[in-house]
């Protein structure tokens, strides 16, 4: 089971557009698939102005579909043919995440029916979005905003203890049933369809980007089911674990790359746009020893508080007694060196009941299935979010059949 309630097409191209939109910037890869490989074959990039968005929800809509359907002309200006079909990403800030599972006692000579398990994905979802709403009541002590779901994904299934593809007509007297769920606030989904509208876009689905790198990962490297991933994003830094292939929780942090963008702005006293772009130089070894040192104090400052910031966030993770071992980093943040080095070698591990001593890893586009960047010019980690997209491409194939 497969489902994206916001897809609307029966019939879907070849080529396709995957979208990030973040508080800094809009993102958009040109897809094309062919015999199952996708193949990156344009990107562009649109910086934002502050205000536009904050923490990824849109507050300038006209500015906001201006900077995406500049960066869809910068994606598509070598495609052959004009790609309207797209996929949009919605960060972890702004989704609540959960697996949920449900385990059912029943005559165990009796096959089971569709309709018998379509009431047990009713009970499950259900469930599951009962906990959404509270756990969203309890971050943002919202009790107004509508929440949908934009991804429902089984995790597995089981017929007497074992794994199996599908519980249909199976004489089981036991069934357990594991469910992915992410729910969005109802106003970021309208403010989505809203630009899909202005810019003529068809979607062809909303997701969860934190559904699309769990994919990707456990496609990938199928011996490891249970990690956690560190996403450190434009405007927060998430943290999710998985279990048996499932997120059980996840959590975030107030502090992403835009931080460290501010930092410089404070430090040297200039604006937000000179500040990224000196921040870019510095990752890409352009500057000087004496104007590097400048910046490597500005993040040192930022790093210090995020430590504390992330020790503090796995403290929040109730229920969790033991964190996998496995740590998966990503996001525009992962591309700071200082952060990496700092993460694998300060102490604050060291409070947190991990397994085993943790193994951290640079999420890279070799983590992302059948993923070919024909541009050779993405393979940073800001973009892996955006690429990982595509694995709904092929449940969206899967969910028409």
């Amino acid at each position: 089971m497969f489902k994206l309630p916001f897809l609307n097409k029966t019939q879907k191209s070849d080529r396709f557009l995957t979208i990030h939109i973040s508080t800094s910037e809009v993102k958009c890869l040109a897809i094309y698939c062919e015999n199952g490989i996708f193949k990156i074959i344009g990107h562009g990039i649109a910086e934002l102005e502050p205000g536009n968005v904050r923490g990824g929800i849109i507050i300038d809509k006209e500015k906001v579909a201006t900077a995406l359907q500049d960066t869809i002309e910068k994606a598509t200006e070598h495609s052959e043919e004009t790609i309207s079909d797209v996929i949009f990403g919605v960060g972890s800030n702004l989704c609540t995440s959960l697996m949920t599972t449900i385990r059912s006692k029943r005559a165990a000579r009796t096959p089971i029916e569709e309709n018998e398990l379509e009431d047990l994905y009713s009970k499950v979802n259900e469930t599951a979005f009962i906990q959404a709403q509270n756990e969203f009541l309890e971050i943002t002590g919202d009790s107004e905003t509508e929440l949908v779901s934009i991804t429902s994904s089984n995790v597995y299934l089981k017929s007497e203890g074992q794994k199996v593809d599908s519980l249909i007509g199976k004489p089981a007297g036991v069934i357990e049933i594991a469910v992915f769920n992410s729910y969005a606030p109802n106003y970021h989904v309208k403010a989505l369809q809203q630009l899909a509208k202005k810019c003529e876009l068809d979607i062809l689905a909303i997701g969860s980007e934190l559904y699309s790198l769990v994919q990707n990962i456990i496609q990938t490297n199928r011996e490891t089911l249970d990690f956690v991933i560190l996403d450190i994003g434009t405007d927060y830094t998430n943290a999710a674990v998985v279990f048996s292939g499932g997120v059980v929780s996840n959590k975030s942090l107030n502090i992403g790359y835009s931080h460290f963008v501010d930092a410089l702005n404070d430090r040297m006293g200039i604006t937000v746009e000179e500040s990224r772009k000196i921040l870019r130089t510095y990752l890409a070894g352009g500057l000087s020893q004496s104007e590097g040192f400048v910046v490597l104090e500005a993040l040192r400052d930022v790093i210090e508080v995020w430590l504390l910031g992330l020790e503090m966030l796995f403290r929040e993770f109730y229920g969790v007694k033991t964190f996998p071992s496995k740590i998966f980093i990503t996001g525009a943040g992962a591309d700071i060196k200082e952060i990496l080095d700092s993460i694998k070698t300060e102490p604050w591990t060291k409070t947190v009941p991990f397994k085993s001593p943790p193994v951290f890893s640079k999420l890279s586009f070799s983590d992302l299935r059948d993923i070919v960047d024909s541009t050779s010019r993405v393979n940073k980690s800001e973009w892996v979010s955006a690429a990982s997209l595509a694995v709904i491409y092929n449940e969206i194939g899967n969910q028409n059949d």
